[in-house]
């Protein structure tokens, strides 16, 4: 899906390497970040933003700095802020894009035990390239950019990777329920039983094995079943979501 939004994005803005250079910039991006390489991740930061800035320029007038010359991206954000449009694009991805422009690898000056300045930097950045990638599909009206969106949400924690549509858990020592909490963790607006199925097979090898670890989640307060159907996280399902993703991290 997200190839055929690439190539839609080519064609619209006309310039393969600026495309192919916000989707490089992601992609690496979320590799360092699944991978927990926060010093890798955090490399790759400045061309995104920079290739983020250019596409909110074109979608704005029409129009951006070539890649070939150097952006002033100061000059660049306060042109797109006295523009008329998208606040999405000309206020806060612009804001956000430069919030985190100059993050790099930068010294361990906290001294407090066990905080990793570089990886809390790195998780604020994933995030907000996910949030910038978001409103970039949005407002550049793109064929089934609805479904991207759905995938780019459910990218946030390192042990869970959508595949072909699919959201699985990337660790095998998981147990089955470890992964059903992991899923739903993940996918907040919740996700059907075939769903689950789906992202569990490896482990739980039949339907009635996932609607009895279902059923004694939903008795233990941990999930819970809405009226369409999907499950969602409920109670302490969150509290030891977040224990899985500790103890695995």
């Amino acid at each position: 899906m997200l190839e055929t939004i690439r190539q839609d994005l080519k064609n619209k803005f006309n310039d393969d390497k600026l495309v192919e250079n916000l989707f490089f910039s992601f992609q690496k991006i979320s590799e360092e970040y699944i991978a927990q390489k926060p010093v890798d991740l955090l490399q790759n930061t400045g061309l995104f933003v920079e290739s983020a800035i250019r596409i909110a320029e074109h979608l704005i007038f029409g129009t951006h700095t070539p890649i070939c010359k150097s952006l002033d991206l100061d000059k660049c954000i306060k042109t797109l802020e006295k523009a008329t449009g998208s606040d999405g694009l000309r206020i806060h991805l612009t804001r956000l894009g430069r919030s985190i422009y100059d993050f790099r690898t930068r010294k361990k000056a906290v001294h407090l035990k066990f905080v990793d300045p570089q990886a809390i930097d790195a998780n604020l950045v994933f995030n907000i390239i996910n949030w910038i990638m978001i409103e970039i599909l949005k407002e550049s009206e793109v064929a089934d950019a609805e479904g991207a969106i759905r995938i780019l949400f459910t990218r946030k924690i390192p042990l869970v990777q959508e595949a072909d549509g699919i959201l699985r858990t990337t660790n095998p020592k998981l147990l089955g329920t470890q992964r059903i909490l992991l899923l739903l963790y993940s996918a907040p607006a919740g996700l059907s039983e075939e769903e689950l199925f789906e992202g569990t097979k490896r482990k739980i090898k039949n339907k009635n094995h996932l609607q009895k670890n279902l059923k004694n989640m939903d008795n233990n307060d941990l999930i819970h079943q809405r009226s369409d159907n999907k499950w969602i996280l409920f109670g302490q399902g969150f509290v030891e979501a977040e224990k899985i993703i500790t103890k695995f991290t």
